[in-house]
């Protein structure tokens, strides 16, 4: 809805994985390996299709930030603001008209001041502004590690017989334990 909203919708769709794949996420034993189970998502369950269809007009979408970033980077250019790349939030002040936020630039290392109307605290689960706000946080942080792996590889041949756009590769025999007593997600003093 909201890149419905901002007039890029198609954009984004004509981008994105097709919806049709986005809600099967399929458990395997390896990429070739004996399929455990799959699950239907955002949507594409026929039980929820309905729901999500009352909800909103949009599809939901699963679209990487490398190809999300420049569409929204050439449209909110194209509407008269200026983004700038390699640029770290160091702290802000606020008063009636808007704020002020000093920003450092890491290739120079040179540190400067913005004057904006609003500042947007997006950035991430360990945001800069929000400790800075003492936005408080709610739940566990620590619950589990992941990790991504980016590589390219034609394995459609592997996979045919079972499109998805997620696969869950478990291999419990392959499971990284931390030693008794230590909870995951902590590293050894």
């Amino acid at each position: 809805e909201i890149f419905r909203d901002l007039g890029i919708e198609d954009q984004v769709l004509a981008d994105a994985t097709p919806h049709e794949l986005i809600g099967d996420t399929v458990f395997c034993t390896s990429i070739a390996g004996e399929e455990i189970g799959r699950i239907l998502t955002w949507g594409t369950h026929p039980a929820r299709e309905a729901d999500y269809q009352l909800a909103s007009p949009s599809l939901t979408c699963d679209i990487p930030q490398t190809y999300l970033e420049p569409i929204l980077v050439k449209n909110a250019t194209m509407r008269g603001t200026q983004t700038r790349f390699s640029t770290e939030y160091v702290s802000h002040t606020q008063d009636a008209d808007g704020v002020d936020v000093r920003v450092r630039d890491r290739l120079t290392g040179l540190v400067y001041t913005i004057r904006a109307k609003y500042l947007i605290g997006a950035d991430g689960a360990r945001s800069a502004v929000a400790a800075d706000i003492e936005l408080p946080m709610q739940g566990r942080m620590d619950i589990a590690g992941s990790m991504n792996i980016t590589f390219r590889a034609d394995i459609s041949h592997l996979v045919a017989h079972r499109p998805s756009v997620l696969y869950w590769v478990i291999q419990p025999e392959s499971l990284v334990r931390p030693p008794a007593g230590r909870p995951y997600g902590r590293a050894p003093n």
